[in-house]
């Protein structure tokens, strides 16, 4: 599995690519739209927007595999973040990370579970810090998260957080 990692920003790239250099199965992109995810079989968009636009409905906690039937230049496959329980805004960095980590964590899984039922549906997906709010959420408990969920996923050990 390759992803993609894309900021409209070339400084975003530039710092996350310094973070994240060690990384081989991760490539970064500077861009929106099809410039970054042309060769991308999905993507993982953030609950709201991606079930306004694709369909489903939102379940607290839990990824969704949703088509895109859309012809909008996003992949064929968008993985729907899983939503949060309300309550008090989150702050803390660790906090932010556990839950970045467990948002990739849960996208990851449904793509495994999407190629197990239809092997290599999947190969290349696309992660993009704005599409995602990032951004907001911080770039180091961002960067955390997803490089633990990453190491989750390829079954490696690169935590060089």
């Amino acid at each position: 599995m390759q992803y993609v990692l894309a900021s409209v920003a070339p400084s975003t790239v530039e710092d996350w690519q310094r973070a994240l250099e060690d990384l081989p199965w991760l490539d970064f992109r500077v861009g929106a739209g099809s410039a970054v995810s042309h060769d991308c079989d999905a993507q993982i968009v953030k609950f709201h927007l991606a079930h306004d636009r694709y369909g489903g409905t939102p379940e607290v906690g839990r990824s969704q595999v949703l088509a895109n039937t859309r012809g909008d230049g996003s992949p064929a496959i968008i993985v729907a973040t899983p939503p949060f329980a309300g309550g008090p805004e989150i702050t803390d960095p660790g906090e932010l990370a556990e839950r970045t980590h467990f948002t990739f964590a849960s996208c990851f899984n449904e793509i495994t579970r999407l190629n197990t039922t239809n092997p290599g549906a999947v190969t290349r997906v696309l992660i993009h810090i704005e599409g995602l709010g990032l951004a907001e959420t911080g770039r180091e408990p961002s960067i955390i998260g997803l490089r633990r969920a990453l190491a989750q996923q390829t079954g490696s050990t690169p935590w060089n957080d």
